[in-house]
């Protein structure tokens, strides 16, 4: 999320960083109800051929994911979950986040996770033996922009993030998910949204026998105006959606209805 524009606003505008932060920081479904076993988290598996794919983080370095593999019953069921972390809509906003883990793998380490990824079947009775992925978040706009920057200096910046969802999952479906008898597609906050982008996308790669199933987990964000009296979500995915060339994820038919916005009004 462009935190720094948030920042500049004035006092009411803090109201609604902290709101947002809290659905970053908070996702229930990955984050709480620890479970009352701790072992090591699942190990951090970076993309193979990721630079070959053209699917990078911001600053060129390969996405990273965490697999845990299911047992029994759930050998052959699958959730995928992408990582929540805000946005970038501007190249000095971009340009930070590959200084830390949502820009950047070489800031990465592997992280505990519970909720929904609990092994704790009296924690988590739906999905403790099903395989759990955990898709680390480092483009900055919802796993959906395909475009390159470069500076005058020749620093440059990769809005990979289709490429990113394609070939993990892509990599997924070698490692087992193409066998999965179900599997659910979900996501926290900007992987939220990303979860809605992509649902059908995810869905097409099944058998119509396979139950898939999309779940956006704080991933709605409104076009309204906040206690300022200013759309702020509509200035930031504008942002987005120009820097990063996003609309190659976004429905055709749905843009085709839609007027120029003006994105201060």
């Amino acid at each position: 999320m462009a935190t720094e524009q948030l920042l500049q606003c004035r006092p009411g505008c803090l109201v609604l960083l902290l709101l947002l932060l809290a659905s970053v920081m908070m996702c229930p479904l990955v984050w709480s109800s620890p479970p009352t076993t701790v072992g090591r988290p699942p190990e951090l598996t970076l993309l193979a051929g990721a630079a070959e794919k053209g699917a990078v983080c911001l600053d060129g370095s390969p996405p990273a994911y965490q697999l845990e593999r299911g047992f029994g019953s759930g050998s052959h069921s699958w959730l995928v979950y992408l990582e929540g972390g805000g946005w970038c809509s501007t190249v000095e906003a971009c340009s930070k986040h590959t200084k830390s883990a949502l820009g950047s793998s070489n800031f990465m380490e592997a992280v505990q996770l519970a909720g929904i990824f609990s092994k704790d079947q009296s924690q988590n009775s739906d999905f403790y033996n099903w395989n759990k992925v955990f898709v680390r978040y480092c483009d900055g706009a919802s796993f959906s922009g395909d475009a390159e920057y470069e500076d005058q200096d020749g620093n440059r910046l990769f809005f990979r993030g289709l490429r990113i969802w394609e070939a993990i999952i892509d990599e997924l479906m070698e490692k087992g998910l193409a066998n999965a008898k179900q599997a659910l597609l979900a996501g926290c906050s900007s992987g939220g949204l990303a979860t809605l982008l992509h649902c059908d996308d995810f869905s097409a790669r099944f058998p119509r026998k396979v139950a898939v199933k999309c779940f956006s987990d704080a991933g709605f964000f409104l076009d309204k105006k906040n206690i300022d009296g200013e759309r702020f979500f509509r200035s930031v995915y504008n942002g987005v959606v120009h820097l990063q060339n996003v609309s190659k994820v976004l429905p055709k038919d749905c843009l085709a209805k839609m007027e120029p916005l003006d994105v201060r009004s």
